[in-house]
């Protein structure tokens, strides 16, 4: 009933049933209390509808063995969901020994020799990509005869109708039957010999055909930008045939080609064997004098197209397995052809998993329509009367089941269990003072929990006949579809496995995730109905006017506490009211509060043991978010152009020789401004995968202040280019993105400026630095001379010569400085490779391969007429001496001979750090040094070794406190010390698992900071497992459960 409830009938007021002020004489005196039904949203009941519907169609028609076969199609379908899930992979990928094996020459139904696939492009009526295709090849079925050849074509690429059209087939000339096979994506062409023979020998095919809308909309890797794409696979999958010699050549019309960003590339290959080739125009108009390409295996012949045509080919003349991969690339300018519309197949492929996840969403609305609908309770009289006695044939425990209030059970319990007359009312009421300050807490939910599986195990309003159990049609497919479709899913999701890296196709496995949650849903709703019967309701509705009685007359803030009625009417309360109330009745009977100490027992959750778990809860999730989205801290330094799957097409360039030069200075303001110039020698590879690109990367910030790093220019054989910036955390990186495919040796110009060179070194160096690193410590002394082949050898990179030129005014402040060195007795600096400096002019020993000794003095300092500092790194400058055992040795000279053995190993400067320079100057030398920022990097650097130590102590004292608890405890260990002992301390314990492999793992060896946490780890497991050994024996000695 609602607060403002509706006049009774005949007239009469209606009730206040919230008058505090005493009885209510006419709410008693007034009757009928209306108990209208609840109403349904029209959504839900047209859902019920259709449930009803349908549930009455299926029992019109069908009986036990039917409804036994629908259950037993769902077992079906969840048993070939756990065979996929647990059972075999079907279709596994062939390892390397079985295709090996797969593509011996016997294997193959026949081979195909003097291959020759012509394409001929053109732009269609309607603007779109067509290709007139012209295959011949000569067929040798040496394992036998065979009754047809197939030819199997891809007609449905990326989302468009190709739109397949055969032209001829021709065999030894003669023209020959040909039945097509149509699937979904592909198209089949049977031939048959002319003479209605088989083939045997060989034979001399021809085939002809039309295909269109073979383009894509795709981003060109090289220069970030759309283009118009043509990756067509010449076979790949679809030729099962082995294959000795190869021609292909793309034919375009003058219009096109002038579209084209770049040449056309071909691609071989076959399992990690593979060749690339940047195909070269053979014929170009009409009477212009240029003849065939020089590309690699260019046909001679200017080709027999038109002459406005440009013609491009490759030849291959090894034997190829069956199923290679040979691909015509080409890009064109966006918008060169029009784009089909997308097939509905593409869109079934693309959104079809999206399907189960739609069908468990449905049912899970139409699960929860038929609870709150179909399974609604019965409805009892349209009113009830206030009723001053209890309900006939109702215990105070039935009534507390019946209305599924678990809260009360144990309140209730003790108020349906009075004392007798003669015995003593006291520790009643302590029972009950008690319980009451016990309900409604969460503390109290074990007691909650033990109540409902006391009620569910003979679920006695059931079998009063007070509450139904729904069993039908539509229960059962609620049951059993989410299951079924559940476990298909999974299954699919192992057997995809194995075919895709879920980690990097993470979609399918977020799909499946999402309908089991949805099935879960659904199994919840239908779980375990139990609507009111009519007699249930009738009940109910009993229960409501003793409320109503009860509400009126303050029954359950004056008492007594033996009213008969006062159970039921408690039910109706929040359980933490009603524990209240009770238990203020139980002390004003007692006179005295003491009856309610020690209310919370050893049954009942403290505080601070649902804190604890709590919070140890939230200690673990947020360890795993921070290992799953902050990498390490302690992790080797790793940068961005390191990895060349970042960068598409820089391992196609090596650099085979460096000069760079900087020059320190003032600027304007005061800051310390580095001007740098790097002159490479660079090698393109020649016929790369990608097109080649040239890659950087600097340092853009040193001791916790960023440098102010800017690029001036990018520039390749003096011609600037095009380069895109990508930022990274503490590094800059930047990346040409030529269109062209270059080839060979280039000279490469990079101009950059260091606007606020100069850092705050600390307090204890109290100093101003000036680092610059020339190259990260991922610099090679040796290039590979062809990019695309390691094997092809080696050079040592040459020149390898770095300068730093030190402003007159700078130079007479230089406190000092050198060559980036490292050293491990001293601390690392973070994210900075090298730690120290050796002398500009640094002497230093080595030994050839035949033994000798040799001293080297590397770099140079010299002193302009201007009074600037000049400092070179020079590897063809090194002066060398050899040493006999003595130690004697003549004078240091420069061997050009010893200078060209010379790598960084020798040198040993650069070798595992930076290769650069460090200057010290003296505090307030410069302007736009950020004071304390080598203290705020240092503490957050750190920070997360601190907080992991601070995190396993605080567990190791969390563990000793527990065990002391427990051992200094007299009673039994209580359910909130057993929470913390056996759930809040293994949590955290597995967070700080986590969290130290996080910060712990990736430490080098040896490191100091990573033995002094494996110390207090282990201290604190010992801790933790001595806790676990007090609370079990304490709970033993004590008797507890």
């Amino acid at each position: 009933m609602s607060k403002d409830a509706r006049p009774a009938r005949r007239g009469l007021p209606g009730p206040d049933f919230f008058d505090l002020a005493g009885s209510d004489p006419e709410l008693l005196n007034s009757g009928r209390i209306p108990d209208p039904v609840p109403a349904h949203t029209p959504l839900f009941r047209w859902l019920a509808r259709i449930l009803t519907a349908v549930e009455a169609r299926l029992r019109a028609r069908g009986d036990a063995s039917a409804r036994t076969a629908l259950r037993f199609l769902w077992a079906l379908l969840g048993a070939v969901g756990l065979f996929l899930l647990f059972g075999p992979i079907i279709n596994k990928p062939h390892d390397f020994d079985a295709v090996i094996a797969a593509a011996e020459v016997d294997e193959v139904d026949w081979v195909a020799r003097d291959v020759s696939v012509d394409y001929a492009v053109t732009r269609g009526a309607d603007g779109g990509f067509a290709a007139e295709i012209a295959e011949r090849y000569t067929a040798d079925f040496r394992n036998g005869p065979e009754p047809s050849v197939e030819r199997v074509l891809v007609t449905e690429f990326q989302g468009h109708d190709a739109e397949f059209e055969l032209g001829e087939v021709l065999v030894d000339g003669t023209p020959a039957t040909a039945e097509l096979v149509r699937a979904a994506t592909t198209t089949t062409i049977r031939i048959t010999p002319p003479t209605g023979t088989e083939f045997a020998g060989t034979h001399n095919i021809a085939v002809s055909y039309e295909l269109h809308h073979l383009i894509t909309a795709e981003v060109d890797d090289a220069t970030g930008q759309p283009v118009d794409a043509l990756n067509w696979p010449v076979f790949g999958q679809l030729w099962p045939q082995a294959t000795r010699g190869i021609e292909v050549s793309l034919t375009l019309p003058a219009e096109l080609d002038a579209a084209l960003i770049r040449q056309p590339q071909a691609y071989v290959g076959w399992l990690i064997a593979s060749a690339t080739e940047w195909l070269e125009p053979e014929a170009v108009g009409a009477g212009d004098g240029e003849g065939a390409g020089d590309g690699v295996g260019a046909d001679e012949s200017a080709g027999s197209g038109d002459a406005a045509d440009v013609r491009y080919s490759f030849t291959n003349d090894q034997g190829l397995p069956p199923y290679p991969d040979i691909v015509i690339r080409a890009s064109f300018e966006p918008g060169t052809f029009a784009q089909p519309p997308t097939t509905a197949l593409f869109w079934w492929q693309s959104y079809g998993p999206l399907l189960p996840l739609v069908v468990l969403a449905a049912l899970a609305l139409f699960a929860a329509a038929a609870r709150r609908v179909v399974w609604a309770d019965s409805a009892g009289e349209p009113w009830y009367l206030a009723r001053s006695e209890p309900p006939e044939g109702l215990s105070p425990e039935l009534a507390a089941a019946l209305l599924g209030k678990t809260g009360h059970a144990e309140l209730v319990a003790e108020l349906a269990a009075p004392p007798t007359k003669r015995a003593p009312r006291e520790p009643w009421l302590a029972r009950l003072a008690r319980a009451g300050r016990r309900a409604g807490r969460w503390g109290n939910l074990p007691a909650v929990r033990a109540a409902a599986r006391r009620w569910r195990a003979p679920d006695e309003a059931v079998e009063r006949g007070l509450r139904w159990v729904p069993d039908s049609y539509v229960r059962d497919f609620f049951v059993f579809a989410p299951i079924a479709i559940t476990l298909l899913q999974w299954g699919v999701l192992r057997q995809l496995s194995e075919q895709v890296i879920l980690t990097v196709v993470w979609w399918p496995a977020a799909f499946v995730v999402a309908s089991t949650a949805l099935a879960l849903a659904t199994l919840v709703l239908v779980h375990r109905p139990r609507p009111l019967t009519r007699r249930g309701a009738l009940a109910v509705q009993q229960l409501k006017g003793a409320h109503v009685f009860a509400r009126a007359t303050r029954l359950t803030e004056r008492g007594p506490l033996d009213d008969p009625l006062l159970p039921f009417a408690l039910l109706f309360e929040r359980p933490r009211r009603a524990g209240q109330r009770v238990a203020a009745l139980a002390i004003r009977e007692a006179g005295s509060p003491a009856i309610a100490a020690g209310w919370r027992g050893d049954r009942f959750l403290s505080l601070p043991g649902m804190l604890s778990f709590a919070a140890a809860l939230a200690v673990l999730a947020g360890a795993i978010v921070t290992v799953a989205t902050v990498p390490p801290p302690y992790e080797p330094t790793t940068h961005f152009s390191e990895d060349a799957s970042n960068l598409p097409g820089t391992l196609a360039v090596e650099v085979s020789g460096f000069d760079v030069r900087a020059e320190l200075s003032r600027d304007a303001s005061g800051a310390a401004r580095l001007a740098v110039t790097e002159q490479l020698d660079v090698v393109f590879a020649a016929d790369s995968a990608r097109v080649p690109q040239v890659a950087r990367e600097w340092r853009t910030s040193y001791l916790g202040q960023d440098l102010g790093f800017a690029l001036d220019s990018f520039s390749i054989d003096g011609a600037e280019v095009p380069v895109r910036e990508l930022p990274q955390p503490r590094s800059a990186v930047a990346v040409t993105q030529l269109t062209e495919a270059l080839s060979g040796a280039h000279e490469v110009e990079v101009r950059y400026t260091l606007a606020s060179a100069a850092v705050d070194a600390g307090p204890t160096a109290a100093a101003e630095q000036v680092r610059w690193a020339a190259w990260l410590d991922t610099w090679d002394d040796e290039y590979y001379t062809n990019p695309n082949n390691p094997y092809d050898g080696s050079a040592p990179v040459r020149p390898l010569r770095i300068e730093l030129t030190v402003a007159p005014d700078l130079a007479a402040e230089l406190r000092g400085g050198g060559w980036i060195d490292s050293d491990r007795e001293l601390p690392q600096i973070p994210d900075a490779d090298g730690n120290t400096v050796v002398p500009w002019v640094a002497e230093m020993a080595t030994y050839d391969d035949a033994g000798q000794r040799r001293e080297l003095r590397v770099g140079s300092e010299t002193v302009r007429e201007d009074g600037a500092l000049v400092v070179t790194f020079d590897a063809d400058a090194v002066e060398s001496r050899e040493v006999d055992v003595l130690g004697e040795g003549g004078e240091f000279e420069v061997s050009p001979e010893v200078n060209a053995t010379l790598g960084s190993y020798e040198l040993q400067i650069g070798g595992f750090t930076d290769l650069g320079a460090r200057l010290d100057f003296a505090p307030g030398t410069f302007a736009g040094v950020e004071a304390g920022a080598a203290q705020r990097a240092a503490a957050e650097y750190d920070l997360p070794f601190a907080a992991m130590m601070w995190f396993t102590g605080a567990l190791l004292a969390a563990c000793v406190g527990t065990a002391v608890a427990a051992l200094l405890r007299r009673r039994p260990p209580s359910l909130g010390l057993g929470l913390i002992a056996f759930g809040a301390l293994p949590v955290l314990l597995i967070a700080q698992c986590v969290v130290f492999w996080w910060v712990v793992g990736p430490m080098p060896s040896g490191n100091a900071r990573g033995v002094a946490a494996f110390i207090l780890a282990g201290a604190m497991l010992v801790a933790f497992g001595a806790q676990l050994v007090a609370v079990v024996r304490r709970h033993g000695r004590t008797g507890g459960e």
